[in-house]
């Protein structure tokens, strides 16, 4: 290939292969080679049943005289990266505290809409959906990306729904009222989906296997094999530094590429968009040799590889589902105590049976303790990739949160932690309690500030969005519109 038709965003093309280069000095336009293009992305994780509460959750104070309490720790190292947030609440699609707790509050945290049409199996648009339709009207009407959006998770239970169709338990992604995108919870699917440039028509990877991934594991050959002499024509046209840095990005999709392939096969999520309304099982558990940190570490870098192949710019990660009976006895029960935790030696237990085990309960605690791990992983990750004079994290924008509180099952003050300014928009380094006014009394409370304003505020100030509220805004707990209080 000449050096006229190599471009910024170029890619490295083979047999049933297309991988998106990372970002190179020597392909930017000459005027752009002094800054960074600004690309924008949007990254949700979801948890369900909130957080062990108490002493054990919160943060205070901004710059280096912030302080996590202790399930927060894990973030410590990049205490500058993020923004823990109290008074955050789930009530305005309800106008109030709903049961069952657990479905009511998984996919309506991420769209502002309670469960309605024919038996409740409709909800709306979610926020990762509506900023990566933003993401298209801003890019002239066309995706800037090969995938639009990626949807990935964790859970591999057929795990109980409360009664509702399990879409409202399993999908925080929703195209719109009838269509749930389901999450990909293989990770060599996933692998295939973004190596092969695109997840397959029917948005349900997992179903769909991928014909040139199959001949390459046939004749066990990589997917860099394909792309060796489309890589040696780039090369020699890049600078040391340039040339280097597509080295280490080279050895880095062979290196995940043979982790990925020496995993076992996880469950299946088979249910197909075609059919929305109807609740199938999720899959099966682990086979031997496997563990969810496994996967969960997997998971990260397939994420961490979309982002820097800009493949797609707006993910979605479901830790678990909204009512998980997954037994996490991969992991050794912490003990808390105001000062933190120290490891222990007893293996954490079902989830869900610990969350009614006392709203302080160390197992229940050490689950969320070890989703701030894979937090901070994922910054960690993202700020690790160099773009341009900065780095990818310094235009992204994370939401990590749940959509209920902890054991009280109520849906104020639920943890939320956001991550990322979104190019210099949200102001981190520091810890708001987003307090409110009681909108029965006009008294100050707890109540705080609807989590849907948040979501708002992102997809608004961030992204360019022009709506004036997301969700559904009941009287007892209206729209405020985009909070600034957020913003830098």
């Amino acid at each position: 290939m000449s050096s006229t038709k190599w471009t910024r965003r170029q890619v490295l093309k083979g047999l049933g292969v297309s991988l998106s280069v990372p970002w190179l000095e020597t392909l930017a336009p000459k005027k752009a080679k002094a800054q960074t293009a600004s690309v924008r992305r949007y990254l949700s994780l979801y948890w369900p049943f909130g957080t062990a509460d108490g002493y054990l959750w919160g943060a205070a104070g901004a710059g280096g005289s912030m302080t996590l309490a202790p399930i927060l720790q894990p973030l410590q190292p990049n205490i500058s990266k993020i923004m823990p947030l109290g008074g955050v609440g789930d009530y305005s699609p309800f106008n109030g505290h709903v049961e069952p707790p657990y479905g009511n509050n998984c996919a309506t945290a991420w769209t502002g809409v309670a469960p309605n049409g024919p038996m409740n199996a409709w909800s709306s648009i979610s926020i990762d959906q509506a900023i990566a339709n933003q993401i298209v009207v801003s890019n002239g009407g066309k995706s800037p990306t090969p995938v639009t959006s990626l949807q990935v998770g964790l859970s591999t239970l057929d795990s109980y729904t409360d009664g509702l169709p399990g879409p409202h338990s399993r999908s925080i992604s929703w195209k719109d009222a009838q269509s749930p995108l389901y999450k990909i919870i293989s990770p060599q699917n996933v692998f295939d989906a973004l190596v092969a440039g695109g997840l397959p028509a029917t948005g349900n990877a997992s179903t769909v296997p991928d014909a040139a991934a199959a001949r390459r594991a046939a004749l066990k050959k990589s997917a860099l094999d394909y792309i060796s002499a489309s890589a040696t024509s780039l090369q020699m046209q890049l600078s040391k530094s340039d040339s280097a840095r597509l080295g280490q990005f080279l050895t880095s999709v062979r290196d995940l590429e043979t982790r990925v392939a020496a995993a076992p096969q996880v469950g299946r999520d088979c249910t197909p968009l075609t059919r929305p309304t109807q609740t199938l099982s999720v899959g099966q558990p682990y086979p031997a040799g496997f563990d969810r940190g496994m996967h969960a570490t997997l998971m990260i870098d397939l994420i961490v590889m979309a982002f820097r192949c800009d493949l797609t710019r707006v993910v979605s990660f479901m830790l678990d589902d909204a009512r998980s009976d997954f037994v996490y006895n991969f992991l050794t029960t912490r003990m808390f105590s105001t000062a933190g935790s120290t490891p222990g030696t007893t293996p954490v237990g079902g989830y869900f049976g610990a969350t009614h085990a006392g709203d302080q309960n160390d197992q229940f605690a050490t689950i969320t303790w070890w989703f701030m791990t894979l937090l901070n992983d994922v910054i960690t990750k993202i700020s690790a990739i160099q773009e341009g004079a900065g780095t990818a994290f310094d235009d992204t924008i994370i939401y990590a949160g749940s959509g209920m509180h902890g054991a009280n099952h109520d849906a104020l003050n639920c943890p939320v932690v956001i991550a990322g300014t979104g190019g210099g928009v949200f102001k981190t380094g520091q810890a708001r309690h987003l307090l409110g006014a009681n909108l029965v009394t006009g008294n100050k409370s707890e109540n705080g500030k609807n989590m849907q304003d948040v979501h708002l505020t992102i997809l608004d100030a961030v992204f360019g969005g022009t709506l004036k509220e997301f969700g559904v805004s009941m009287s007892n707990y209206p729209s405020q519109g985009v909070l600034t209080d957020l913003l830098a």
